[in-house]
């Protein structure tokens, strides 16, 4: 049984940022992943391109810029992320285990906890969550209804239009995922019919009056607000999902032909009902769900469940700290103190704030 001061869950950009403070720290600690450092980035779409400019993309210990030589209010590709963050990984050089897929993390009750990952067992004073605000896919139950040899998948497995064979595609949602991989799909003139349910995202234009919106959003503490202020419930509203960049829907309606629809409601015989009344019919049809992700964190036991989550299963914290389970700590949560805190530009802040406070400094 090995123990260390703090254990790290997670070897993305939340983790590895969180291990850079505790290295200067001088904190005792381990790095545990499931799978290979920064692994989300390496799945992403072949086309994928940020959706922050590329001022934004960079970690706190970082020995090089985020797609050096390129325009700082450019939106950098898979390729400039992937870059980065292997030259991040070597600048920071945490103690990371990978292959690593921690089963259960267990309040003790001597003010320690256990980190159980097969035949290991990890013992240490704190534990930081760092598995993300993307972890488990998000699927409607419907996709349960559809017929077993229509082709159905999320967008975490979606690479380029190669994968998907019959004439027509369904892409539903319409966040930032959904709209890059609709453009991606009209691009390849493969399909004679693409559709996009829409799902309500504001989209946002890249540049106003020949002004960057992230420098306007900067200028104007946007990035910064935090998500239960006037701003920040302006920003990113319960009831809708984040802003996006171009193109809208719209758009894609424009420039590509692509049909527009109303959010998938239900299925009625050989047609699938969306909210506008319109359908759209399962003939010679593939559907890629951009529906999202949602948090998983039933593998963390704690005494008193209650006091850590809300009945939804989202922790109870303070910018990271688990007042109510001494030692526990996230990051990387989506508006964890900001309403950036779940991307790049905003992690390395609460990374910075949950080693303080592991310290005491």
């Amino acid at each position: 049984m090995n123990s260390f001061d703090a254990v790290i869950v997670g070897a993305g950009a939340a983790g590895v940022a969180t291990s850079f403070f505790l290295q200067r720290r001088q904190i005792s600690h381990v790095v545990l992943e499931k799978d290979r450092a920064f692994s989300e980035w390496y799945g992403r779409w072949d086309s994928f391109h940020m959706n922050t400019a590329n001022w934004m993309n960079e970690l706190p210990g970082a020995t090089v810029e985020f797609a050096p030589g390129a325009d700082r209010d450019a939106l950098g590709t898979r390729a400039d992320a992937i870059r980065y963050f292997e030259a991040y990984l070597s600048a920071v050089d945490p103690p990371i285990l990978e292959g690593i897929d921690v089963e259960a993390v267990k309040q003790g009750s001597a003010q320690d906890w256990r980190v159980i990952a097969g035949d290991t067992i990890l013992v240490a004073r704190s534990v930081v969550i760092c598995t993300g605000a993307f972890q488990q896919p998000r699927i409607p139950s419907l996709s349960t209804q559809l017929p077993g040899t229509l082709p159905q998948m999320h967008s975490r497995q979606y690479r380029n239009s190669e994968q998907i064979t019959t004439a027509q595609v369904l892409i539903v949602g319409s966040g930032n995922s959904g709209v890059q991989i609709c453009e991606d799909l009209a691009r390849s003139k493969r399909f004679d019919m693409i559709t996009l349910a829409v799902s309500g995202n504001i989209t946002v234009p890249l540049e106003i009056l020949g002004v960057s919106v992230f420098k306007i959003g900067k200028w104007l503490g946007a990035l910064d607000a935090r998500p239960t202020s006037w701003l920040g419930r302006k920003i990113a509203p319960a009831d809708r999902g984040d802003p996006t960049i171009p193109p809208s829907p719209k758009q894609l309606a424009d420039i590509y032909g692509v049909e527009l629809v109303g959010k998938v409601t239900g299925i009625d015989g050989s047609r699938l009902q969306c909210s506008d009344g319109r359908t759209v019919s399962l003939e010679n049809l593939s559907i890629v769900w951009c529906t999202g992700f949602q948090q998983r964190h039933d593998f963390i036991e704690v005494i008193d469940g209650e006091s850590v989550f809300d009945l939804c299963g989202r922790p109870i914290h303070d910018r990271g700290v688990v007042s109510a389970a001494p030692g526990l700590y996230f990051v990387g949560l989506r508006f964890q103190s900001t309403v950036s805190s779940h991307a790049i530009y905003g992690v390395g802040r609460d990374a910075e704030f949950v080693a303080q406070h592991i310290t005491g400094s």
